[in-house]
């Protein structure tokens, strides 16, 4: 009886959890990219490609465009040359006459192909063609797993941009986003922190630090953990729907010392910068994208010269937000670890590998994941009941909120 019992609980957290994922879902389907009129970052280079940085200081979609094209692999571009560098437009002509692209293919490579198609874009526009591009690194530990890349673009002698790259839409750079909210330093936040050091030392007047995703994470640490003489000279750090650091007070307090230098912006159906967020002021942006895929910085709506903003975030983002993060605090770091890596190596298992391939496969997942509750050890079981109780009573309280906002 009590081994039917725990069965029909393990099966309830489950669907529980399948619903979730449904629920958001349920705007629209993960394949399709809405048709939309509105304006994005290539329509800004095109209308301001020939004012210059002098005419027309840095702005937000500067700071998005330079995330973005840190995704980029640059390899033997002469990017990677520590001091000198290589100027924009040769690091594109670089770049495409490199055999080493055609090897980049990957599932990630809708949007991989915007960020190559923007850095051939922008290079051809008075704006970016001299931009000096330099200390281009790309580290790779397979045994922890990590992964680490940054480079410096210098827009004027006295004025730089350090980008530091982010996740993609992979299940395994997603892991890693929900995971490295459990520790006090990951081994990428330790090498941001020693880039910014090295290259502050280089690079004389004013920084901007920033990147998208597990990039914009990155950036945050490293500021906040920067000597004095260093935050004082960074203008902006710029958080493109980062993963937070609620679960690490020591992180909150240093927070503190550069909090009105961080500008954050999320989509508004937020999964990524809601979770554990640090913050209570940021931008929320129109995409044209649904739920994960808004996480991609080419499907936000532009006006001007900044993003097209929302006055709230979307039903589904609220109703995330508050279930998992209520969630998310009662929990310990094994036991959040317990539940992030069940929910992803059933993903895996199932042959879901990047967000696109969620909605074809929730079948498929909602099997393996009742396998994986049902005949998993004790300790993950028992974590995961927790978790489902957790769940249930957050979500209730979420749709009350809801109703009150009607």
């Amino acid at each position: 009886m009590k081994n039917r019992k725990l069965q029909f609980n393990l099966q309830f957290l489950n669907s529980f959890i399948v619903f979730m994922i449904l629920f958001a879902l349920s705007p629209l389907p993960l394949s399709a990219k809405a048709s939309s009129s509105s304006s994005n970052l290539f329509d800004y280079v095109k209308e301001n490609g020939q004012s210059s940085f002098e005419e027309k200081g840095i702005n937000e979609l500067d700071s998005a465009i330079f995330a973005m094209l840190s995704y980029i692999s640059f390899e033997g571009t002469a990017a990677e040359d520590s001091r000198n560098g290589v100027t924009f437009r040769e690091l594109s002509n670089r770049f495409f006459s490199s055999e080493f692209r055609y090897s980049m293919r990957n599932e990630n490579w809708d949007i991989w192909q915007s960020c190559i198609r923007m850095l051939e874009t922008a290079a051809r526009c008075k704006r970016y063609e001299k931009i000096m591009v330099k200390g281009y690194v790309n580290l790779l530990n397979e045994e922890e797993p990590s992964q680490f890349s940054a480079l410096v673009f210098t827009l004027a002698p006295t004025l730089h941009f350090i980008a530091f790259r982010g996740t993609d839409t992979s299940i395994a750079g997603w892991r890693e986003n929900f995971l490295m909210t459990c520790e006090s330093q990951t081994s990428s936040q330790k090498l941001a922190l020693e880039y910014l050091n090295e290259w502050t030392s280089y690079l004389p007047g004013t920084i901007h630090v920033g990147g998208h995703s597990k990039g914009a994470n990155l950036a945050i640490y490293a500021a906040a953990h920067a000597r004095p003489d260093i935050q004082k000279r960074i203008a902006s750090v710029w958080n493109f729907e980062g993963p937070g650091f609620s679960r690490n007070p020591d992180m909150l307090e240093r927070i503190k010392d550069i909090d009105g230098k961080i500008k954050t912006y999320i989509p508004e159906t937020s999964l990524v910068g809601v979770v554990m967020r640090s913050f209570d002021r940021y931008t929320a942006v129109k995409s044209d994208n649904h739920l994960f895929l808004q996480h991609d910085l080419f499907s936000w709506h532009v006006n001007g010269n900044s993003f097209e903003s929302v006055d709230d975030l979307s039903r589904t983002s609220r109703m995330f937000d508050s279930t998992m993060n209520a969630t998310i605090a009662n929990l310990s770091d094994d036991q959040f670890r317990i539940l992030i890596n069940v929910l992803f190596d059933s993903m895996e298992d199932s042959g879901i590998h990047t967000v696109q391939d969620i909605g074809d496969n929730m079948g498929r997942f909602s099997a393996t994941l009742a396998k994986a509750c049902v005949f998993s050890d004790k300790e993950t079981r028992k974590t995961l009941l927790y978790v489902g109780k957790c769940l249930v009573k957050n979500f209730n309280a979420s749709v009350k909120e809801e109703k009150k906002r009607k």
